[in-house]
């Protein structure tokens, strides 16, 4: 755990903090929960320059605890050809009322939209510093960073015509998965008047919570996520903070594809994952199209095609359902880079 020791502090990890690192074909996600030391001197948290393989996108996440009159803002900052940026900031996270994203953060060196850092150029490492206000309590940090946008990630389905490229960590390999369906409780977004048709992102953070034996509606959920700035409830590290406040250990990554879902899956921990389509691109779709849309990965039918939780359905009832596998696959990557929230007990072990 992140601890706080005494006000005011400046908490700076070292190269000896423990994390889990996993490294994909276009993305790598570095989770922080346990700093072995620190030393404290303000009240905020400065990590050090941490070198990751070059990278055009970066998202974070945490988890903390917020009690009223609480407060946690990060910022990151990135080393380009030409040095580092300046200090990029992903608002401010409350869990009461206020918690908001920060708009017009954009330069020569790239734009921050709500949740993502999108980059002109390649960056080869990062840097982070968190301000922790009042009794705020941190217990988690990650940081997806990727190729996205890339020509290379682009083109892997164009190229290959299938989720992986020869030695890709999603390659293929064993069907454990395929038969096996999760017993996430579906619920539908639509069924809620005055914002439901856009609460996919809670709706879904509201279903893995419930298979973790966590209860709360989606009216909760969505109340619990909204960030002001961006006045809605899909911002993707909102999500995942909103599950770790209520004590899952719960952050955004990039999957290269469904193989690497599977694992998920097989160790019984869905997924939620976003994707977007045009009018006639995934047959059986609750909805014609979307832009941007949240669902539950569950399991898998015997043929291998993905058995989603999808919210857009118009009623619970009709919330469960399978997709083609290839269809699916290629609107996951193409529209979000296979972004995912990993949402779990703290003692479960990841694939």
């Amino acid at each position: 755990m992140f601890r706080r020791l005494f006000a005011p502090a400046l908490l700076v990890l070292t190269g000896s903090a423990r994390a889990l690192t996993m490294t994909y074909s276009h993305s790598t996600t570095t989770v922080l929960q346990a700093p072995a030391d620190f030393r404290v001197t303000g009240s905020v948290l400065t990590g050090p320059e941490t070198p990751a393989p070059a990278f055009s996108e970066l998202i974070p996440s945490w988890n903390a605890a917020t009690p009223a009159g609480s407060s946690l803002t990060l910022e990151v900052r990135v080393r380009l050809a030409g040095g580092w940026t300046r200090w990029y900031s992903f608002g401010t996270w409350m869990s009461t009322e206020g918690r908001s994203s920060l708009d017009g953060q954009k330069d020569a060196s790239g734009i921050l939209n709500t949740d993502t850092l999108r980059l002109s150029t390649p960056a080869t490492a990062y840097q982070y510093r968190v301000t922790l206000r009042g009794t705020a309590q941190l217990s988690l940090l990650a940081f997806t960073t990727s190729q996205y946008g890339t020509t290379s990630q682009k083109t892997r389905y164009e190229a290959t015509g299938n989720e992986a490229t020869a030695g890709d960590p999603s390659s293929p390999g064993g069907r454990a998965a395929w038969g096996k369906v999760l017993d996430v409780p579906p619920r539908s977004q639509m069924i809620y008047p005055g914002g439901g048709e856009v609460w996919c992102s809670p709706t879904s953070t509201s279903m893995i919570l419930a298979y973790w034996g966590v209860q709360v509606t989606v009216p909760q959920a969505a109340q619990a996520t909204y960030d002001k700035a961006y006045d809605g409830t899909g911002n993707w590290p909102f999500n995942t903070a909103y599950a770790g406040s209520l004590g899952l250990k719960a952050f955004v990554s990039r999957l290269p594809g469904l193989s690497v879902a599977e694992r998920y899956i097989s160790a019984g921990i869905p997924l939620a994952v976003s994707l977007g389509w045009k009018a006639g691109e995934l047959p059986g779709a609750a909805v014609p199209s979307s832009s941007g849309h949240l669902m539950v990965l569950v399991g898998f039918d015997a043929a291998g095609n993905p058995v989603l939780n999808d919210p857009a359905a118009p009623s619970d009832a009709a919330v469960r359902r399978s997709y083609p596998r290839a269809a699916f696959e290629r609107l996951w990557q193409e529209h979000s880079g296979g972004v995912v929230y990993v949402m779990a007990p703290l003692g479960k072990a990841l694939p």
